[in-house]
């Protein structure tokens, strides 16, 4: 009588073992790729509630938010690791801020660097940014206005102001399109050749860092 010989069952032949590695293969895969998305994002401070213009800075306004952005924009706003320009208590906000945005750098201004008074000017469509916003810093030139010689030169009149308002819209001013935009001034900046200028002339903002 013969006995029946065993036939010997390799493991690494066991299909099912083979299956079980790709899975764990393919798993750890994923998972890398996902932990190396997510370590894309920085963390960048987001105003939590709604602020106003001229607020305090209190440190509940702000939460971190993690976003990955472009070189450009990343440049544009504050990391939770970038310093302030000075301690939260001597912030304030240079402009209302929509819950959720993003902090950017012009959206805080020192308290003793706010302006003493405000200026509105009477800017024609043109002779401005498009997308001027409150909070950007532009110098003021004047020129020639209308019955007043072409020949004459532009002239600086108020530098690196801060703009506080670019108000609602165009309206027609002196047959033309125009805005008022408010600028922040020193009491030293408001004399009376530079209020006349800006009144008889033609007004022109050039947005500066």
């Amino acid at each position: 009588m013969r006995t029946a010989q065993r036939v010997a069952v390799h493991p690494w032949r066991d299909p099912r073992l083979l299956l079980g590695i790709m899975l764990v293969l393919l798993s750890t895969v994923v998972g890398a790729k996902v932990f190396a998305a997510r370590d894309d994002t920085v963390a960048y401070w987001s105003v939590r509630t709604s602020v106003a213009a001229g607020d305090e800075v209190k440190r509940e306004d702000l939460m971190t938010t993690r976003v990955r952005l472009g070189s450009v924009a990343s440049d544009y706003y504050v990391r939770t690791d970038d310093e302030f320009p000075a301690g939260i208590s001597e912030l304030s906000w240079a402009r209302d801020i929509s819950a959720g945005a993003l902090l950017d750098k012009s959206a805080l201004v020192v308290d003793d660097e706010q302006s003493a008074g405000e200026l509105p000017l009477n800017v024609a469509n043109g002779s401005f940014p498009l997308d001027l916003r409150s909070g950007d810093t532009v110098d003021v030139w004047v020129g020639p206005g209308p019955g007043q010689p072409t020949e004459g030169k532009s002239v600086l009149v108020l530098q690196a102001a801060r703009v506080l308002s670019t108000g609602g819209g165009s309206t027609a001013i002196g047959g033309s399109l125009a805005r008022t935009i408010l600028v922040g001034v020193d009491e030293g900046e408001l004399a009376g050749t530079t209020l006349s200028a800006i009144s008889a002339g033609h007004v022109t903002l050039v947005r500066v860092p």
